[in-house]
């Protein structure tokens, strides 16, 4: 640690392990946007909701609760300048790549080896129980995530890495708080 305390920034990344009830979770979201639309208008007047529906809807919410369950928190740290800096140099950007070119790395490397250096902590969102998960067992899996899901860890990692560093200001809880 350095003599003025100074801490690098950490970003926490939700991973939802559970993605195959997506397709679950769209077909009861279809039927109820359905009996939504074919109720008619004198059934809502004398009950907005019917059993039917109210049924629907709480399958919906059951399974967007079994796909928060298996969410996982993991906490990346920005690196130290000089480690991130090694790191880039190692993975030098492709002279085709117009995408590597603006970031000035090789995109298809970078992440297997930035992102695990930056897991620091991971646990379950519901229980916050804490999962024994380090960046050693981000090789495999990464391997079973999609790649949207990877996006958000590359994307985390390169804010945490290189977004600016003043203090950050709430317009929203300066509105609250004003006196």
């Amino acid at each position: 640690m350095s003599k003025l305390g100074t801490t690098r920034p950490t970003s926490v990344v939700d991973l939802v392990t559970n993605l195959g009830l997506l397709a679950e979770h769209q077909a009861a979201s279809d039927e109820l946007a359905h009996l939504n639309r074919t109720q008619s208008a004198a059934d809502r007047m004398n009950n907005p909701y019917s059993k039917e529906i109210r049924a629907v809807a709480k399958k919906v919410q059951d399974i967007e609760k079994q796909m928060e369950e298996s969410t996982v928190c993991i906490k990346l740290q920005a690196l130290k300048r000089t480690e991130y800096a090694e790191i880039t140099a190692k993975h030098p950007p492709r002279e085709d790549n117009d995408v590597d070119a603006a970031l000035g790395f090789n995109t298809d490397t970078f992440g297997e080896e930035v992102i695990p250096r930056s897991i620091v902590a991971a646990w379950w969102k519901t229980t916050k129980e804490k999962i024994d998960f380090t960046g050693d067992d981000w090789e495999t899996e990464s391997a079973e995530i999609t790649d949207a899901q990877y996006a958000d860890f590359s994307t985390a990692v390169l804010n945490l890495n290189q977004r600016a560093t003043s203090v950050p200001f709430s317009q929203s809880a300066s509105a609250v708080n004003r006196s």
